[in-house]
């Protein structure tokens, strides 16, 4: 009877043994394919939602940093752009400010190199009487920035129809919009009253600049340019000032330095915020990957470890019942190398047909889960081969490993002991 012969019909005759070990590897193998494949799909689901929920949150940070800019930018005008030879005590004190050409906004919004100031203002103010008291009379006009024009933004100041006044707080007491007034002789509708600010607002009256040039006889002329810093990090009021220099030489400029801190430092944080959430959510999908990569590599070493075993005790098992054929086959001159060769080859073969029965079987649960539970827990993805090649080849492997010490026992014993003691 020639060895395969020989094997075959040893794993007929032990059938149930051969069927105990080759589920125990079965198991193994099975596991081997099941867990790397499920952790890899469960991870691509997990890559997929974080992915989506970054999205998400960038572009709820988006919407805060927009509306950032915008509380941020409602703080008001933070830059004051005068003629160099105006005195900023008396301008702060008694608002007298050396006049300068109105054109000079319009060179300032045009040039390419202004870049980091936009919402433009051009502004006459000049104290007058009016109904028996000391008034601001102000007269404005917003200008946008060439770089807010190619953006298509809007001005955040509103210009003043002609014809209209807004009144200040102080000033508007028993009146209301749409009643008329007269200032230095003219006519004008009320706008809007505005609500008490706490500021110098309160007694200004403000117009259109054009008809103030007209009624305080300086046509063509504004006293400062109003402006808002675009951020900017360091000292931005230097750079600012660089730039300014090149268009403007003979003005100067000074910064609402509360304004402008707290614009940047809110910028900031809501930058900050956003970053420190996407760290978040990326440190979360590597701590669950960690874990369950952790999971996998303390389970799949012990079931090996009970498939070495089982296999292990059914093979000591089987040669111990085998005792007395080993004895009788040494004794009829079959070589130790031919028993080894019977007893490791049925190990083999357990060992093969387990791994071929566990990757079938772990494919097929695998395929089945990520369909089941597809978009829930598990993404789709394909069976890495490497591990389908890794089971077919360890799985004999180890059984082999397994039956390696019952087999070498029995080949290392007399066989006329062996006979002796069956007798």
């Amino acid at each position: 009877m020639s060895l395969i012969k020989m094997v075959v019909a040893e794993l007929r005759c032990r059938i149930l043994s051969a069927a105990l070990g080759m589920a125990a590897v079965a198991v193994s193998a099975a596991a081997f394919v099941v867990g790397p494949s499920l952790l890899q799909a469960y991870n691509a689901r997990s890559r997929r939602e974080i992915a989506q929920l970054q999205k998400k949150t960038q572009q709820r940070l988006a919407q805060l940093d927009k509306q950032t800019r915008r509380i941020m930018r409602d703080l008001g005008i933070n830059l004051r752009i005068v003629h160099r030879d105006t005195n900023f005590g008396g301008l702060y004190t008694d608002f007298k400010a050396v006049d300068f050409p109105e054109e000079y906004v319009d060179r300032l919004a045009n040039a390419p190199q202004i870049e980091t100031i936009v919402h433009l203002v051009a502004t006459l103010q000049e104290k007058i009487k009016w109904n028996g008291r000391t008034v601001l009379l102000v007269g404005m006009r917003p200008v946008l920035t060439q770089s807010q024009k190619n953006a298509e933004k809007k001005h955040m100041v509103q210009p003043v129809a002609p014809g209209t006044v807004i009144v200040g707080y102080e000033l508007g007491a028993g009146r209301k919009a749409g009643d008329s007034i007269e200032i230095l002789g003219k006519t004008f509708h009320i706008a809007a009253v505005r609500p008490q600010a706490g500021t110098i607002e309160d007694v200004q009256l403000v117009m259109d600049l054009h008809e103030a040039q007209t009624l305080v006889h300086k046509p063509g002329r504004i006293h400062q340019i109003l402006a808002l810093n675009c951020k900017c990090k360091g000292d931005r009021i230097s750079v600012i000032r660089k730039e300014l220099e090149g268009v403007l030489p003979d003005t100067k400029i000074t910064e609402h330095l509360s304004r402008a801190t707290a614009r940047e430092a809110q910028r900031d944080a809501v930058e900050k915020s956003a970053r420190e959430q996407m760290e978040q959510l990326e440190a979360t999908r590597r701590r669950t990957e960690r874990s369950h990569a952790r999971l996998l590599s303390v389970v799949l070493p012990l079931l090996l470890v009970f498939s070495a075993l089982l296999v292990g005790l059914l093979s000591w098992l089987n040669v111990r019942d085998r005792r007395s054929e080993t004895g009788i086959l040494r004794a009829i001159g079959k070589s130790s190398l031919m028993i080894a060769t019977l007893f490791l080859g049925r190990a083999v073969l357990v060992g093969l047909a387990g791994g071929l029965v566990g990757v079938a079987a772990g494919t097929a649960l695998v395929r089945f889960l990520t369909t089941r539970y597809a978009g829930d827990l598990f993404v789709a993805v394909p069976i890495d081969a490497r591990l389908i090649a890794g089971c077919l080849v360890g799985a004999p492997l180890v059984a082999a490993m397994a039956a390696y010490l019952p087999t070498l026992r029995v080949v290392a014993q007399d066989p006329a002991a062996i006979l002796s003691d069956a007798v």
